[in-house]
């Protein structure tokens, strides 16, 4: 019981760093192909960190923003980071190809205990953040046109 208190304690003590105006911290990992995949390789881009699993509903409605707004934007410089918390690899490579979910996935296969989840406090999905190209917390948990605004805003600002 002391323990749980304890990692519930830590988890909100990271929560309230990440904030609108705070640094979003950088994480280096491989996504799921093994490819290198920071925030550093993301300088001056917007980014979304986009915490999410193939099994969580309504994702489906949900992605299809995200991939519009990508689809929209990624030519003027916005990206996403997918930080799946799915065990399934194949699962989640097979939803991204169906959904049009081109960007970089990260995945460990251990689902709520996801190192970047744990990392950044995560406990419901999805979960996003909205990142200026200095990697500064501009929104949270987006969605719908709001996803949209918010990105072509960040970019007038750019």
């Amino acid at each position: 019981m002391q323990q749980r208190a304890e990692k519930q304690k830590a988890t909100e003590m990271i929560q309230r760093g990440l904030v609108v105006g705070a640094t979003f911290p950088d994480f280096n990992e491989k996504d799921v192909n093994g490819k290198p995949l920071s925030m550093a390789n993301f300088k001056g881009k917007v980014v979304l960190i986009d915490f999410w699993a193939t099994l969580v509903r309504p994702v489906p409605g949900r992605n299809s923003n995200v991939v519009a707004s990508y689809q929209k934007y990624h030519g003027k410089g916005f990206e996403v980071i997918g930080v799946s918390l799915d065990q399934d690899r194949q699962k989640l490579l097979d939803y991204t190809r169906q959904q049009n979910m081109t960007w970089q996935q990260y995945f460990d296969g251990q689902g709520w205990s996801n190192k970047l989840a744990a990392k950044y406090g995560i406990e419901s999905i999805p979960a996003t953040y909205l990142l200026d190209g200095n990697g500064k917390i501009i929104g949270q948990d987006l969605r719908g046109d709001a996803l949209g605004a918010a990105v072509a805003k960040a970019l007038a600002n750019k």
